[in-house]
């Protein structure tokens, strides 16, 4: 956690100084010289150097539990734990454009690692096989109440077909009805009352989307839209995960989090002492008055940056050339956080009496789950499912 949050702060000032120099008019080419440590294969004329950092934790609660985290999308293990992505999450700005949904289709989305990259530059690829989910399809509207097959839209996944009568009531496959898993046809196998309705939920297979690239350190925004999808370093081979779409939020996750105080040492060194003055005091004012702002909107707090003392260095003592050093100390706040997946969700809820069978709708008493004044249990069906194709990232916790 310690070099995670480093880096990925040290990446960030690194960056926002370049930015801030390449608009200089006299210094835009130290751009180059903005580095981490003293990696220079030659000395340069001049730059800035992230030369040391140390961090100090601040826990906002024992077990740093924050709470729960709502989503349209949750990332999820498939069998055995992996980590080719680190985190997914939806996009805010798509959901504003969409009227608050996601442009995706409900469903879960495996992701195989094909390939890793073997650099920075590198690019690793993936392939998404596509799982979608269908909520509650009208199958069969009884007229008579003998009516004995159905017809899916899509061909289901084997084992993942719920039927339900008037939306509530779930049937039972192999008592009720029957599914063929090669048509998507259903053969019922039990009469119902005239009127009622039955709706199906299922998933079906979709074609594959091959090839897809990837790199180190990298959020994918494209591939699945309205979904953030952050690739890190940790990727092997063979690796899978789910990520899950859902049509409304739910808990995905529990977070853990809180924040750590870090300190950096910046080095900006010239060969001139005039323009090591001039650098250190560009890069003060660009950080903390330019940057300050925009960073502490997204959680970056600068908390105090001051200037440590200056030093001089002979670079080359027969020529009497020197180089001049500035030395610059920021200390920032930022959060960290964990997300751990909740892969159990709760589709519907279904009363049943003491003998196991569904209450009866019209009983009041069952509304407040109650009948004949004994409480009743409760079965759970449940969208994801538990068996069928690839579904054995759902567990119940």
């Amino acid at each position: 956690m310690y070099y995670y949050i480093i880096g990925a702060l040290k990446r960030r000032i690194i960056n926002e100084l370049k930015g801030s120099f390449a608009r200089h008019p006299i210094y835009s080419d130290i751009v180059p010289y903005i580095q981490n440590k003293y990696s220079f294969k030659e000395r340069p004329q001049s730059g800035i150097v992230v030369k040391g950092s140390s961090a100090n934790k601040i826990s906002l609660a024992g077990d740093n539990f924050m709470g729960t985290v709502e989503s349209h999308v949750g990332l999820f293990y498939y069998g055995t734990p992996a980590y080719p992505i680190e985190w997914v999450r939806e996009d805010q700005a798509v959901l504003a454009n969409n009227q608050g949904q996601l442009p995706i289709h409900p469903g879960v989305y495996y992701i195989e690692i094909l390939k890793v990259p073997q650099n920075a530059s590198d690019a690793g690829f993936y392939t998404i096989d596509p799982l979608l989910t269908v909520p509650q399809e009208p199958l069969l509207h009884f007229r008579s109440g003998i009516e004995t097959e159905g017809q899916l839209q899509n061909i289901p996944a084997p084992g993942t077909v719920r039927l339900y009568e008037n939306g509530k009531w779930q049937l039972t496959e192999g008592k009720d009805y029957k599914v063929n898993y090669q048509n998507g046809q259903i053969n019922f196998t039990t009469t119902f009352n005239p009127g009622a309705y039955v709706y199906a939920e299922y998933r079906y297979a979709v074609p594959s989307i091959e090839n897809v690239p990837f790199f180190w350190n990298v959020a994918d925004f494209k591939t699945l839209p309205g979904v953030i999808m952050a690739f890190g370093k940790r990727a092997r081979v063979g690796d899978k995960v789910a990520v899950v779409v859902y049509p409304d939020r739910v808990d995905v996750a529990k977070a853990y989090g809180g924040k750590w105080e870090v300190s950096f040492e910046l080095d900006c060194v010239a060969q001139d002492p005039m323009a090591m003055e001039e650098i250190s005091d560009f890069a003060m004012m660009t950080l903390w008055a330019d940057k300050k702002p925009l960073l502490e909107n997204e959680g970056i707090e600068i908390i105090d940056l001051s200037m440590s003392g200056e030093s001089e260095e002979p670079m080359d003592e027969t020529g009497d050339i020197y180089m001049y050093t500035a030395s610059l100390s920021l200390q920032l706040r930022a959060d960290w956080e964990v997300h751990v997946p909740l892969p159990f969700t709760i589709s519907r809820v279904q009363q049943l009496n003491p003998t196991g069978q569904p209450a009866n709708p019209t009983d009041q008493s069952s509304a407040a789950g109650l009948i004949g004044g004994v409480a009743s249990p409760l079965i759970y069906p449940t969208l994801p499912l538990f068996n069928g194709r690839n579904n054995d990232f759902e567990r119940i916790i």
